[in-house]
């Protein structure tokens, strides 16, 4: 077993340290992960197209550390047309390349696919910062389509202090678990309470069509019964004053209206003018008129003619009838 250890000073060159041998000594008092200010370091964000954005941030990778000074798009591959697949963005320490790169691991086409696993051995050491998920058919990624990986431990974790860093492993399942159960159970209410408006309005429009349907048909029964009587009535009566001797059937129903049209009050009015009616008498240059109650014989004399008139009231009339002689 051999040991090692420095820093010491050199003399002479004897004491010459390696990039990797700082790398274990940090290593050793400095976890892995991404830096926790700000909160979006290295966060991986949706473009609404088939490409998503690692945030600006570091990342300490087993000694080594990571620089991102600006937003980072990288480009994702189109979906299928039938099967789902998982796409993970991770962070590769490479030893080979001597470099930290920041990826996109494509999943595997399935039904029910899962993510790639991360790659861990002696050329390569990666950090999970996302899933994505690359549905059938899509054609842009949302932010739901992203789970956020960077509060797990075992895929990827926070750095934050010497020997170690604080495990959020177990806050992050408990969230997550109340997430899932809290979802769940809204979900379930949701569910419940649509159903429940739905029957709701379901039993009041049944109750109210069959109501306002009921008494549509009475009504529209009651008033059809009705208005063929009338009409019935109506045509029976048109056709009895059509049939024999049309003229005198009409003739004698406007006879009929029009004795029945007399209003009494008008009648009164007639009788009270004729009775302050004054004498007028008639001379050859002016027509005449007298009060019917003044004249003292049943005839009116023509002096010019000799002829004499008969005079009556009929319907409210006055008329004169030449007496024969």
């Amino acid at each position: 077993m051999a040991l090692t250890s420095g820093f010491f000073m050199s003399v002479n060159g004897d004491r010459k340290y390696k990039a990797g041998f700082f790398a274990r000594y940090f290593a050793s008092f400095i976890g892995n992960g991404v830096f926790p200010n700000p909160s979006n370091n290295l966060q991986v964000t949706a473009n609404n197209d088939m490409t998503v954005t690692v945030k600006a941030g570091k990342a300490w990778m087993n000694g080594y550390i990571l620089f991102n000074d600006d937003d980072y798009i990288l480009n994702i591959n189109p979906a299928d047309g039938v099967l789902n697949r998982i796409d993970r963005i991770v962070l590769r320490h490479d030893t080979v390349d001597r470099e930290i790169k920041v990826l996109v691991k494509q999943g595997t086409f399935a039904s029910s696919p899962i993510a790639p696993a991360l790659k861990r051995d002696a050329d390569a050491y990666e950090l999970a910062l996302a899933d994505i998920a690359i549905n059938k058919g899509i054609m842009s990624i949302t932010q739901a389509n992203i789970t956020d990986l960077r509060l797990n431990k075992g895929l990827c974790g926070i750095v934050h202090g010497v020997v170690d860093q604080v495990d959020p492993t177990a806050i992050f399942n408990q969230f997550e678990s109340w997430y899932k159960q809290t979802k769940a159970n809204y979900d379930a209410d949701i569910a419940i309470w649509t159903q429940e408006k739905k029957d709701a309005f379901d039993l009041w429009y049944t109750t109210n069509v069959n109501e306002f349907t009921n008494r549509f048909n009475n009504w529209f029964s009651n008033n059809t019964t009705n208005w063929g009587n009338e009409f019935t009535n109506w045509f029976d009566n048109i056709k009895g004053q059509l049939e024999g001797d049309i003229a005198a059937n009409l003739t004698a129903q406007i006879i009929e209206l029009q004795s029945t049209k007399a209003n009494k009050t008008e009648l009164v009015v007639v009788e009270e003018g004729l009775a302050n009616h004054e004498i007028k008498k008639a001379t050859q240059n002016s027509y005449g008129h007298i009060r019917l109650s003044d004249i003292p014989k049943p005839y009116i004399a023509d002096d010019s003619t000799g002829d004499n008139y008969k005079w009556g009231i009929e319907n409210g009339m006055v008329y004169l009838e030449k007496v024969a002689e």
